[in-house]
This record gives C-alpha cells, sequence and structure tokens, in this order.
C-alpha cells in the first residue's frame, strides 16, 4: 500500500468527532427551562442608569433608563463549562425602559458554545415590543413578566 493509499483510507475510516461546540438544535429550545431574572432588573423609581445595549451588524444602543425584565431559557441536559454547575444559557430577552419613556428591546441567542448572536433595536410601546420579541414560549415569559412589574409604574 502507498503513501496516497494509506492517507485515502485513513480518511475514510476516520470517526468524525461528535460536534465539540454543542450546536443549539430546536429540541434543546423545546427542553429548555425558561427563568425570570428581576435579580437583574431595577427599579424605575430609582436615578436611571447608563445602559449599552449590544447588536449584530448595528452601532451599539447607548441611554440613560433601566432594565426592568430579563428572561432567559437554560438547557438543563448541557452543563455549562465555564459555570460549574449552572446550566447552559441558550438565549434571552432583554427589555429595558429609557428616562425619556421609550423601549429597547434586545435578543441574545446561542449558535454554539462559542457563538452568540444579539439582535436590539428601540420601540415606542407594547406594540413595537411584541412585534420584536414575537410570540414564542421566551417572549410570552417576558411578557407575563412585563404586565406583572408594569402594575407598579
Amino acid at each position: 500500500m502507498g503513501f496516497f493509499d494509506k492517507i485515502i483510507k485513513g480518511i475514510s475510516t476516520r470517526v468524525s468527532d461528535p460536534d465539540p461546540l454543542h450546536k443549539v438544535t430546536e429540541a434543546d429550545h423545546q427542553s429548555a427551562v425558561i427563568k425570570e431574572r428581576p435579580d437583574l432588573c431595577e427599579n424605575i423609581q430609582d436615578v436611571p442608569q447608563k445602559q449599552n445595549v449590544r447588536r449584530d451588524g448595528a452601532r451599539d444602543i447607548a441611554f440613560n433608563g433601566w432594565q426592568i425584565c430579563n428572561v432567559e431559557e437554560r438547557d438543563p441536559k448541557h452543563k455549562d463549562k465555564t459555570h460549574i454547575g449552572e446550566d447552559r444559557r441558550l438565549g434571552y430577552l432583554k427589555l429595558f425602559k429609557t428616562k425619556n419613556d421609550k423601549f429597547v428591546c434586545q435578543r441574545m441567542w446561542l449558535v454554539d458554545d462559542e457563538e452568540k448572536h444579539y439582535k436590539a433595536t428601540t420601540v415606542d410601546d407594547i406594540i413595537g415590543i411584541k412585534d420584536f420579541f414575537g410570540n414564542d414560549s421566551l417572549a410570552l415569559a417576558m411578557m407575563m413578566m412585563l404586565d406583572r412589574i408594569s402594575k407598579n409604574w
């Protein structure tokens, strides 16, 4: 057997490695646990803070205001390598209120263990919030949290 034949045989018989970056699948989203994170939110009665909301393909959105809602989905079957004992966060939704009574919406979703995507925009009202977040289970959890906290305004 020649050198070239050995290379071809090695390539054809090599067992492919499982996905080392753990790509997020639709099944991961379906089995995810959705958690509200009120501990990361601020009271709009407090002094507005400088906020910087990341987004892909455009400048970040910078403003003074409050993070008022935060919900995330976690994959309980996959432990996060960076935070020992924690489930891998698949994505999150954040909603901010500006001191000028506008809203900044942000969605982050995980592609695999190394790649994240960020989408964000500024909207005027609840209709804009619903249009941005859509109606998946994570968005519905966000709207329920918003409904509950907005009663205190």
